[in-house]
């Protein structure tokens, strides 16, 4: 049953007794008298003046009838009904179900609405999954454990709690008749850049140098705050797991980039200027949820496919729509091969990259971007 009914109300008496009159020729050439004087056109003015009645009894849809239809969505004769599903409701924290029933709380009590609002908090409760049937469920699920974990964190408590941690963007991938979701938090990546600029070129003015490294913590207590996070999204799916699916809650794997480059500017460009405004730019193409121009940072952009790596190609062609920038003088790409356990155990595998042999080894990829190290070396022309 469709909420939005459309507006059926559209046609006068007149422009039915035309289109009647129109199909005539479809069904028989005998009819040729189409005059009022003739009985079969009196019988269809009468049809067109009863259609044009029942048009404009089932468009007049009286709000109480849309009242009625949000206790049936409901399954609430009265808000303040107890049944077994807006018990679980509570305890699985359904926003949305909660939402709705205050609307229809609010309704009890002599609020006023109008078919558009009704209608507006219905289709806005019916679109939301509640069960984890899709893969796309699945992430709209996991986003979804951000309004738990901010009721939950809104409970005073004393001391205080530090704000717990979110889901920034979420992945589901199904392998071995079981689906996974990966979950990217929002917590921060710290960053350490070293003197800027020509810490190694003295005061020169043709070439500079910019770098940036990231820092990695691996302290427990970063470690403990992911792990809660993870429990609490696997705590949010659980109710809405249909019986007999299994979905695994996964942090999100991220894979570092290095990237170094040595580039060339046009004249009468400053170096400065041009270096910082590169940095800043593949900085952003390389957040885990910014578009792949990296013109948009998260907060619901496409972002990076997961397990979609960055390209050269893509990059090298970034660099070069930068204003200021005349050529690529040296370009060095590579991002650290993420340790794949479940692969490297059916291979028998079980050792760092610094254990394999000699050379160079096949780089692999796997979720996001994280980037590691930028190192840009500018030369003025």
């Amino acid at each position: 049953m469709s909420f939005e009914l459309p507006n059926l109300d559209r046609k006068s008496y007149q422009q039915l007794v035309a289109e009647l009159l129109r199909r005539i020729p479809q069904y028989t050439r005998l009819w040729t008298d189409y005059n009022d004087s003739d009985p079969g056109i009196t019988l269809l003015q009468m049809l067109a003046w009863v259609d044009e009645s029942l048009l404009y009894q089932a468009n007049v849809i009286p709000v109480q009838t849309e009242q009625n239809y949000l206790r049936w969505v409901l399954g609430l004769a009265f808000s303040s009904n107890i049944t077994p599903y807006s018990h679980a409701a509570i305890a699985d924290f359904d926003v949305d179900f909660q939402a709705l029933q205050k609307v229809l709380a609010d309704m009890e009590q002599g609020a006023s609405f109008n078919y558009e609002s009704l209608q507006k908090d219905v289709l806005n409760y019916v679109s939301q999954p509640y069960m984890a049937l899709t893969l796309s469920n699945i992430v709209t699920l996991a986003l979804q454990t951000n309004r738990m974990i901010a009721r939950q964190h809104a409970v005073p408590t004393n001391p205080p709690t530090t704000p717990p941690l979110l889901v920034r963007q979420a992945y589901a991938e199904t392998a071995d008749q079981a689906s996974t979701a990966y979950i990217l938090s929002d917590a921060k990546t710290l960053y350490q850049s070293p003197a800027y600029p020509n810490h190694e070129y003295g005061q020169s003015t043709t070439i500079m140098r910019k770098l940036l490294m990231v820092q990695i913590s691996g302290t427990a207590a970063t470690s403990s705050v992911e792990k809660t996070l993870l429990k609490h999204v696997a705590t949010y799916l659980d109710p809405r797991i249909v019986a007999g699916n299994q979905i695994r809650v996964r942090p999100a794997f991220r894979t570092d980039i290095n990237l170094t480059l040595n580039i060339s500017c046009q004249p009468n460009t400053r170096l400065d200027v041009t270096i910082t405004l590169l940095f800043a730019i593949l900085f952003r193409y390389f957040l885990p949820c910014a578009d792949k121009a990296g013109a948009v940072d998260g907060g619901g952009a496409a972002g990076w496919a997961y397990n979609e790596a960055p390209q050269a190609d893509t990059i090298r062609n970034l660099i070069l729509n930068v204003p200021g920038i005349a050529a690529i003088n040296g370009f060095d790409f590579n991002f650290i091969p993420t340790l794949q356990l479940d692969v490297m155990a059916t291979l028998d595998v079980n050792a760092q990259l610094a254990d394999l042999p000699a050379g160079t080894p096949a780089m692999q990829y796997r979720g996001l971007p994280r980037l590691r190290c930028l190192d840009i070396t500018g030369v003025a022309a």
